[in-house]
């Protein structure tokens, strides 16, 4: 622990992972509102980054104000945010098609892009929908057929919950990808890196000076593992003390390990 605690004291920014790690669901996780205080009184820059693009970075800053974490507009960054600057930057006359929650929605919107049309669409944008439909899936494969772009918010097979396991965007993506015949052309999130670039130009760190904190191995631990920061895993959420093994001594085995959030300052 004493290793941990020197590498903390080494980095002057953390991105930290939110479901699983500050709650599941609804439910705060103990000791995280606590830990993420004591990180921002060490004078550590700290950004909120979620592969999830359902809700609104406004619905974000609600939910961690009501488990008592204070965090501005711009330090929360979802991936349906970085996905839609990203189809902006690369067209702002494109038409989108999105197959997501009202977030996802919101930040396609507020990037001043307009929604079109399956047919008409010139990018499909991608992530968690809870009220997806065989009609969606199907929506999403004629703009696809017609020859839009393929943007995933996130890969996320699953996501933790206080019910436990559910469903994430990779579930829809992976039905778009075995009835088009084809992959996504870009991948936002963790643990593809331009989320990962997004969060560090708000922070204005390198990754050398960098760490970051997640729950699940195959995403930000990876992702952290690629573009080079200090990766710390919790066992809070997806990734449990029985998923450590197969990852031992890899590439993707993460620097420090611990139960939960609060385990990173005590």
């Amino acid at each position: 622990m004493t290793k941990l605690k020197d590498s903390i004291r080494r980095i002057s920014a953390i991105i930290l992972d939110m479901d699983g790690v500050l709650y599941l669901g609804r439910k705060p996780i103990k000791g995280a509102a606590k830990a993420v205080a004591f990180l921002r009184g060490s004078g550590k820059k700290v950004i909120f980054l979620t592969n999830n693009s359902e809700n609104s970075r406004l619905t974000y800053l609600k939910k961690l104000s009501q488990m008592g974490i204070t965090a501005s507009h711009e330090e929360v960054v979802t991936s349906g945010q970085v996905a839609a600057d990203y189809v902006k930057k690369k067209n702002s006359r494109a038409r989108v098609f999105a197959i997501g929650g009202r977030g996802l929605m919101a930040e396609i919107r507020k990037a001043g892009l307009r929604i079109a049309s399956p047919k008409k669409a010139t990018h499909l944008v991608v992530g968690i929908d809870r009220a997806i439909t065989y009609n969606k899936i199907d929506a999403g494969l004629q703009a696809l057929l017609s020859g839009a772009k393929f943007i995933a918010t996130n890969p996320d097979n699953i996501f933790p919950t206080s019910k436990g396991l559910t469903p994430g965007a990779g579930a829809i993506i992976g039905a778009l990808e075995r009835s088009s015949s084809r992959k996504p052309d870009v991948i936002i999130g963790k643990p593809y890196l331009h989320a990962i670039r997004f969060g560090l130009r708000i922070l204005e760190t390198r990754p050398s000076e960098t760490a970051i904190i997640g729950d699940q191995i195959a995403t930000d631990i990876k992702a952290g593992k690629r573009i080079g920061l200090t990766t710390i895993l919790v066992l809070s959420g997806v990734t449990k003390k029985g998923d450590i093994a197969r990852v031992k001594g890899t590439k993707n085995e993460p620097d420090f390990i611990v139960d939960s959030l609060e385990g990173v300052i005590t």
